[in-house]
Parts: C-alpha cells; sequence; structure tokens
C-alpha cells in the first residue's frame, strides 16, 4: 500500500508534537524551578556593590511567587482559548484487536483448538455548525486571557510596589538608627562633661545621675533602631521571595515625582491601571456567555463515519456508516431561558463590579495624592523645625558649659534636636511611599 507523502507528514508532526509536550511535562516534574530562591542563586549575590532599588524590583516583577502563578494562570488561558477553536476540527477515534477463542468440546481431549479474530474500528466526528456556540466561546475564552494576562501584571505591579516599599522601609528605619546613634553620642558626651563638672564642684550629683538616665534611654532607642532595621531587612527578603535574610546593601533608591492631581492621575488609571484592564476583560467574557446561552437555543449540526472491520482471514470484512446528525433538546422546563436569565445577571454584576472598581480606584488615587500633598508640606515644615532646634541645641550647649543654663535646658533641647531629625526622615519616607502608591494606582 502506498502512503500519501502529505499524510505521513502531518502523522510525523502531529507524533513530533505529542511528544515534545510529554518530553516537557516530565521536564516540569523533574525541574524544581518553582521553589524558593536562594539569595546566592540570584545574580546581585556575587557583586561587590551595591544594588539599586529599581534592579530588585525588576527581578521582582519574573520571580516573586505570585507573579509566577499568575503567570501559569495565562498558560491555562491560552491553553482553554486553544481547545474552544478546536472544537470545529474532526475528532477522530480507533482501536485494533485480536480475540483468540477456544473451542474445546470433549473435555477428555488435551490437545488445543482455537480460531482468531481480528478487529478494528475507526470513528471520526465533526461538528459542522453550532450556530455560534463555539465562537461565542471563543471570544469568551479571548476575554478570560485577557483578563488573565492583565492579573499578570497587576501580580508585577504587586511585586515591585513590595520590593520599593520594603526598600523605603529599610533605609527610613536605617536613618533613625542614624539618628539614635547620634543621640546615644551626644548624650554620652553630655554625661562625661557633666562628670568633669561635678569633680571640679560646678555640678551636683542630680546632674550627674539625670546625664546617666538620658544616656541609658537613649541606648534603648538605638537599640530599639536596630531591631527595626532587621525587621524592615526581614520585609524586603519576603517581597523577594527569599527565605532568609541576607544583608543586603542598598544603592540608588530614589524614585520620580509623580503628578499631583488626582484627577490627571486618574486619567491615565482608566486606560493603563491592570486591574481595572482585568475587570474589564472579565465584563467582556461575561458579555461573550450571554451570546453563548443564546445560542444554545439553537441546535448543532454534526457528521459522524465509523468505519468498521472484522474477520479471521485476509481480506477482512468491513463496513462503514456515515451519520449526518441533528441535535437539540426538544424540552428542558426553561432551562434555557433561566441560563440565559443567569447570564444577564452575571454581565450586570460584572459591569457594576467594574463601576465600582473605578470608583474605588479614583477614593485611592485622591487619598493617596492628598497624603503627597501633606507630606509635602510636612518635609518643609520639618525641614525648617530641623534648623531651628539645631540653633536652639548649640545656643543651649553653650550656655549649659558656662553654667548659664540647667541640665534639665540642654536635655529638651537635645530631645528637640533628635524629634526633628527624625521628623525629617519620617516625613522624606512618606512623601517617597506615597509616590509609589500612586505609581501603582496610576499602573506605572
Amino acid at each position: 500500500m502506498k502512503i500519501n507523502p502529505s499524510f505521513a507528514t502531518v502523522l510525523a508532526a502531529l507524533c513530533a508534537a505529542g511528544c515534545a509536550t510529554v518530553e516537557n511535562a516530565r521536564r516540569a516534574q523533574r525541574d524544581d524551578a518553582e521553589r524558593t530562591i536562594r539569595w546566592a542563586e540570584t545574580p546581585f549575590a556575587a557583586r561587590q556593590s551595591p544594588v539599586d532599588m529599581e534592579e530588585l524590583a525588576s527581578w521582582a516583577r519574573t520571580n516573586a511567587p505570585a507573579v509566577v502563578q499568575a503567570r501559569q494562570d495565562v498558560v491555562q488561558a491560552q491553553i482553554a482559548l486553544r481547545s474552544v477553536k478546536a472544537s470545529f476540527v474532526p475528532v477522530v477515534d480507533g482501536s485494533i484487536a485480536y480475540t483468540y477463542a477456544s473451542q474445546n468440546i470433549n473435555p477428555h481431549d488435551t490437545s488445543w483448538d482455537g480460531d482468531g479474530n481480528w478487529g478494528g474500528n475507526l470513528t471520526v466526528n465533526w461538528l459542522i455548525w453550532d450556530f455560534g456556540r463555539t465562537s461565542a466561546s471563543a471570544r469568551r475564552a479571548a476575554a478570560a486571557l485577557a483578563a488573565a494576562d492583565r492579573a499578570k501584571r497587576t501580580a508585577e505591579d504587586g511585586a515591585a510596589y513590595a520590593v520599593r516599599a520594603a526598600c523605603f522601609s529599610m533605609n527610613r528605619a536605617a536613618e533613625l538608627q542614624r539618628v539614635a546613634s547620634q543621640t546615644v553620642e551626644s548624650y554620652r558626651q553630655h554625661r562625661d562633661q557633666t562628670r568633669d563638672r561635678r569633680d571640679v564642684g560646678a555640678a551636683m550629683d542630680y546632674e550627674v545621675s539625670k546625664a546617666e538616665v538620658d544616656y541609658q534611654n537613649a541606648l534603648l532607642n538605638e537599640i530599639s533602631a536596630a531591631n527595626a532595621v532587621e525587621t524592615a531587612r526581614a520585609s524586603l527578603s519576603l517581597a523577594l521571595g527569599l527565605a532568609e535574610n541576607p544583608k543586603i546593601e542598598l544603592g540608588d533608591c530614589s524614585f520620580p515625582e509623580m503628578p499631583g492631581d488626582a484627577d490627571a492621575v486618574m486619567a491615565v488609571a482608566a486606560t493603563n491601571a491592570p486591574a481595572l484592564a482585568a475587570l474589564r476583560a472579565q465584563a467582556d467574557a461575561a458579555r461573550q456567555y450571554v451570546d453563548w446561552t443564546i445560542c444554545e437555543l439553537y441546535p448543532k449540526l454534526a457528521f459522524s463515519l465509523t468505519f468498521d472491520a472484522r474477520g479471521d482471514s485476509s481480506p477482512l470484512l468491513w463496513n462503514y456508516a456515515a451519520a449526518p446528525a441533528v441535535a437539540q433538546n426538544l424540552f428542558a422546563a426553561g432551562a434555557k431561558t433561566r441560563q440565559i436569565e443567569t447570564a444577564v445577571a452575571q454581565l450586570r454584576q460584572a459591569r457594576s463590579a467594574l463601576a465600582q472598581a473605578e470608583q474605588t480606584l479614583y477614593n485611592q488615587i485622591l487619598s493617596a495624592t492628598l497624603a503627597a500633598d501633606r507630606a509635602r508640606k510636612s518635609l518643609s515644615v520639618a525641614e525648617t523645625a530641623l534648623a531651628a532646634a539645631k540653633e536652639n541645641f548649640d545656643v543651649v550647649s553653650s550656655r549649659y558649659d558656662v553654667g548659664k543654663a540647667s541640665a534639665l535646658e540642654r536635655t529638651d533641647a537635645q530631645v528637640a534636636l533628635s524629634s526633628a531629625e527624625a521628623n525629617v526622615v519620617t516625613a522624606r519616607y512618606d512623601l517617597l511611599d506615597t509616590q509609589i502608591l500612586v505609581a501603582r494606582l496610576a499602573g506605572l
């Protein structure tokens, strides 16, 4: 029998595709890429220089567990779309069997007598037309794929935001620790000076005791500040998808300033925010589902071809049967109309969810821009207060050195200076936190 070269080519391609799919599946079983990554495996571990914040954010966009899971949701949505599009491709089923049966009649006969029969079956089922069901399902699957893709983008933005927020938190804690260390050193110097003054009769024991208490309290604050740094470092490790706490040295952590007008940010978010885009795709999928339920009112046209061969010799006896068919439920007690009504309710619900998300997003953007404006003003006020606190501390310290200011005044001036320095740090990072939040809400 001569085999058609085109048929052989198609058959070989199908076999190769099947083998490649199986090989990929086996590789996935052996692979352990979807696991907790060690810091030593990242491209940053071998560096001698600090790592910039945006480098870490970019890495998290690809490797964060939530992003990996969202990426597989996209893969499944792609497969679902291909499956729907394959509905109009003929389905071929086949079987082949050999049956051997004994035919002994005499129970005392020790010989073995029997006959063998070959049999085979080949069936082709082809959906010719379903009055738009498959087309509606394909459009619905395409909308679901778009929603999954936008959800992946949301996960990527969330991973980048988490890294940026953790970096700012770590830098904030580090700067507050620096302020606490400076305060400790200042109180230590004050304690030593007070002891020296007591030795020459210029200070009382009370002043020495108070200076010692102030110094010890400053040490406690420094310990708390150092612990806050390690806690922030652990948050950064979690944002990167690590189950360890490496000593990551941060480099550039700058971030561009976002627009301060809520309406301008919302205009960008309306077309760029992945969360809104995902809800729009879900609403579109619900609309396509309405089409599918309406198409269910119509019959399906299909064609079936069966080839059957059997016998115990060559040539085999064979027969075939061709059967066009029209399938339709004649009575379903209103099930199909109820299905349409349910689909319409789901569509209205999806559109309402989109509207609610737009309203919530605008409220979040408005709150974030107002917080950013407040942080800018607070930073300006804090910087002015810091300059005044430094000047006051210098004046009080000079007066204390010559005995014209009390220990309490000097302590108050030190507390005011430390508080002013901490307020500047807090206001600066509050402003940065609002900037990355606005960027995330806008989908930037």
